[in-house]
């Protein structure tokens, strides 16, 4: 989960979630069920379609691949920072900085 390593043993980037179905986000609950959210990765934006579901503190969200409605992209963990904003990481090494 957040802050551990993926099996590669490479720590995946932490990302700031910038936009939830093209609004702001407010908070963990904008993320549960099918949406869209944009990432900033590295000085970019990146639009991830799939569904969240909630796990505790942190929401799980299944990203969709490409072109289809079955569940084989990668998963990825986003919680609330505490700061006004929520961050984002890919569960297995999916950026690589």
């Amino acid at each position: 989960m957040i802050g551990e390593d993926d099996e590669s043993g490479v720590s995946a980037p932490l990302c700031r979630v910038t936009e939830v179905g093209g609004n702001p986000p407010t908070g963990l609950d904008d993320l549960i069920g099918a949406t869209t959210v944009t990432v900033a990765i590295g000085g970019h934006d990146y639009r991830l379609i799939g569904a969240g579901v909630k796990n505790g503190q942190i929401v799980l969200f299944q990203q969709k691949a490409a072109g289809t409605a079955l569940d084989t992209g990668p998963v990825w963990t986003m919680t609330d920072t505490g700061d006004g904003w929520l961050s984002a990481r890919p569960v297995r090494d999916l950026v690589r900085g």
